[in-house]
């Protein structure tokens, strides 16, 4: 199991970001909802991301909260094609709903993130879930 502390300086570094970075309403409703607290944090291209394990390369298997043009948020399975119809677990006016929206879609299993890569989740998990490994190439 991951230590605490390393727990505590991920989420302290996203909640610490600027608004230019990530906004900090839903930084701080993701940090506010227990399965997604457990989760690894991460923030790319002003969307904020979890993992189920520590290091890269991190598992792709939760979907991204999205904070769209119109102010509201989206909540995307990244690991989804746009064909596929699967990709966006739905739409939110404000942070809060969108961290219901996608704590609501995870395995009441999952949590909290494995200390490794993902293959180390894949190894350790009682039923592995493939889909949390990244594309071999």
């Amino acid at each position: 199991m991951v230590e605490e502390v390393t727990f505590t300086r991920e989420w302290h570094s996203v909640l610490s970001e600027p608004s230019g970075v990530i906004d900090p309403a839903l930084s701080r409703a993701a940090h506010a909802n227990p399965k997604l607290r457990s989760l690894f944090p991460l923030i790319s291209h002003g969307s904020l991301q979890f993992s189920r394990c520590t290091q890269p390369p991190w598992s792709r298997d939760v979907p991204s909260l999205f904070r769209r043009r119109d102010g509201r948020f989206s909540v995307l399975r990244l690991w989804e094609t746009g064909e596929s119809g699967l990709r966006e677990a739905g739409v939110a006016d404000n942070a809060p709903e969108a961290v219901a929206l996608l704590s609501a879609t995870l395995p009441e299993h999952w949590g909290p993130a494995v200390e490794g890569t993902a293959q180390d989740l894949y190894h350790r998990t009682e039923t592995p879930d493939s889909d949390a490994l990244p594309p071999r190439g």
